[in-house]
């Protein structure tokens, strides 16, 4: 029997219209409505993209292991892009603290610039990767099941390929582990952005 603890954060690369209409006719057609809305605010912003034409395909899944993982890469490539030291990063492991880093979070409330800004950018649920090339991440409006007001995320997958195969053997020379947890995040995002990139579908983060 397996000890590990469920991952805090699960990944897929599939359409985000999750049924097919011979599946269930009425809620493909609730959810093909939400899509298309959300396409067509794409769209306005500049992103040429379709998320309708695969209805009920998955081809990955994966997960990251914690929040704290995200957060110490997130910390990492913040940190080597300034020509920091990561040895004080590597000693801190994979928690993720109230007082947050600057040099994320500067990156955050865009008051610096980062070449790793797709990642850096991703803080956890309701977040997607789209495969297709866009400069910045954009968020989107909209209402949580609480009916509270919410953003959602929406990276390029293959700026974030990109990023990650420019960053990996930067912190391998850095002295972070292959091993460690926010090595393995890494590995994990770049397999999704692959596959994204790959099979013309999103990489959904929840």
């Amino acid at each position: 029997m397996s000890t590990h603890a469920p991952a805090e954060l699960d990944l897929a690369v599939a359409s985000l219209i999750m049924v097919r209409p011979d599946e269930d006719r009425a809620e493909y057609e609730e959810q093909y409505e939400s899509v298309a809305a959300v396409q067509d605010q794409l769209r306005e912003l500049g992103i040429d993209i379709d998320l309708l034409s695969q209805p009920g395909v998955e081809v990955w899944e994966g997960s990251i292991e914690t929040m704290g993982a995200l957060y110490q890469l997130a910390r990492m490539a913040a940190h080597l892009e300034r020509g920091n030291d990561l040895a004080p990063i590597i000693a801190d492991g994979p928690v993720l603290e109230e007082d947050l880093d600057r040099a994320v979070t500067d990156v955050w409330d865009e008051l610096v610039p980062s070449r790793y800004r797709h990642l850096i950018n991703l803080q956890g649920i309701n977040s997607y990767y789209l495969p297709v090339d866009f400069a910045d991440p954009v968020y989107l409006p909209f209402e949580d099941d609480n009916g509270e007001e919410d953003q959602a995320f929406f990276g390029s997958s293959v700026q974030l390929l990109r990023e990650l195969s420019e960053l990996a053997p930067q912190l391998i020379k850095a002295g972070v582990s292959p091993r460690s947890d926010a090595f393995r995040c890494l590995e994990s995002l770049r397999e999704a952005a692959r596959q994204s990139v790959e099979c013309g579908l999103p990489v959904i983060v929840w």
